[in-house]
């Protein structure tokens, strides 16, 4: 498999993580349902809170469609395992990185889409760590889909970075991006592993 490519987290995520998932994979799966699910959502309401900005509107059309997509996927292997979809879960993890976000108008609408590219860059990270472990594991038919899904959402990624700097300035997003990726890391290290994408 190929090498992973340079994501901005300061910070890996720790190798136990691969080894709960792997001891719970149903647990995991209908997790990676409900995040799949949540991200497409997301993106729609991204949409409509920012409608003024034509470029946000097709970048969270395009999104929300892949993001569904992922989700009918995933739904297709809970469903073939006999699980269950329940409702939403709290995410500890994303809700410490809202904290973050300040209050004005502009500043929430940056720090949510650098927020939100730190939520998929830290989310490529661990589809890859996944991917690497499941050919030795009883899921090894699956590190090909975990494996395209490690690239989609470093792509992901990318997307919202690229986005923020269409709409402000270079230097205020280089600025505020290292001040949240430092922010990432408490957020990271602060939720307890589980079998569960965060």
């Amino acid at each position: 498999m190929a090498e992973i490519e340079q994501l901005p987290l300061l910070v890996a995520t720790p190798a136990a993580w691969v080894e709960l998932v792997l001891a719970d994979f149903g647990t995991f799966l209908l997790d990676h349902a409900c995040c799949e699910r949540k991200a497409a959502a997301s993106a729609l309401s991204f949409l409509a809170r920012n409608s003024e900005h034509p470029s946000v509107v097709e970048t969270m059309v395009t999104l929300a469609r892949e993001e569904l997509d992922h989700f009918a996927q995933v739904h297709r292997l809970v469903q073939k395992r006999g699980l269950v979809l329940g409702g939403d879960s709290k995410d500890l993890y994303v809700n410490h990185l809202l904290t973050a976000v300040r209050n004005s108008p502009n500043e929430r609408l940056l720090d949510r889409l650098l927020i939100s590219a730190l939520i998929e860059a830290r989310s490529s990270e661990r589809f890859y760590l996944l991917a690497e472990r499941l050919p030795s594991s009883v899921e090894h038919e699956l590190a090909p889909f975990y494996h395209m899904l490690y690239r989609s959402e470093a792509g992901h990624y990318r997307v919202f970075l690229r986005l923020a700097e269409r709409l402000f300035p270079v230097a205020e997003v280089a600025l505020r991006w290292q001040h949240l990726l430092r922010f990432e890391v408490e957020a990271m290290q602060s939720t307890p592993l589980r079998a569960a994408m965060h």
